[in-house]
């Protein structure tokens, strides 16, 4: 379970520089930014992965964090690079990663003390 906790803060951590990247940025401006789409780009795939590793016992605990998009926008970038679909990696980082962003940090950073079987564990890598 440890290992997950590390993998959860991975995907926060990824999440929240994706976003970072991408603040006051306009579309047009990603799709001529080779050097900016990869940089969001490796962070979707280091989202992915990381989603991948987590176990099925963490994955069973929040069900409703979006495993499935998570790996499977992973397995898009890794094995079918070559078709990407800027537009779509533009709305995730834009609609999608801050309500991960929000999920993640209740799971790994909760309030008032009070910890989740998970919690703490961000920045361990």
């Amino acid at each position: 379970m440890q290992r997950d906790a590390t993998y959860l803060a991975d995907i926060l951590d990824s999440a929240r520089l994706a976003i970072s990247y991408l603040a006051g940025v306009e579309y047009p401006r990603f799709a001529a930014d080779v050097q900016l789409q990869d940089s969001v780009i490796r962070r979707l795939e280091i989202i992915g992965e990381a989603a991948r590793r987590c176990s099925d016992e963490t994955q069973c605990l929040w069900p409703d964090l979006p495993w499935r998009d998570m790996i499977g926008m992973r397995n898009v970038m890794i094995h079918q690079y070559d078709s990407v679909d800027l537009s779509i990696v533009w709305r995730t980082v834009q609609h999608n990663l801050p309500e991960l962003v929000r999920d993640l940090e209740r799971i790994l950073e909760p309030e008032k003390g009070t910890e989740g079987p998970l919690a703490g564990a961000e920045g361990r890598a």
